[in-house]
């Protein structure tokens, strides 16, 4: 099993939310953060932004639906520009995937997952 974890700008989140169900992958956590990766120097008037709310979603997948889950976050999370449609910008936001040993239900206590 893997782990997703899918930092996003907010305003992408909810179609990403939407189009995972699509396909199919409906379990997640959807968190509220802050951060910044190349867009800390953004400045908008006179306001200098060093931290920008995100979203960031950890989603919990078998490790034959991680390429399909991947794409999909990819294609719903991108902001594209008329002047190139084929790339996102910057702040889109980051993917990141890791192992998930195991998984447990809180409820039954039983193991839901993993090895």
């Amino acid at each position: 099993m893997k782990m997703i974890w899918a930092v996003t700008r907010p305003e992408s989140a909810q179609r990403v939310i939407k189009a995972l169900d699509t396909i199919g992958i409906g379990g997640m956590t959807r968190l509220h953060v802050t951060g910044h990766g190349r867009e800390l120097r953004i400045t908008l008037g006179t306001v200098h932004y060093s931290e920008i709310p995100k979203e960031m979603l950890m989603i919990v997948v078998p490790d034959g639906d991680v390429a399909k889950t991947v794409t999909t976050i990819r294609a719903e999370a991108k902001n594209s520009s008329k002047s190139q449609p084929d790339e996102g910008s910057i702040g889109d936001g980051k993917i990141f995937v890791t192992y998930a040993e195991d998984t447990f239900a809180i409820r039954t206590a039983g193991k839901t997952g993993g090895t």
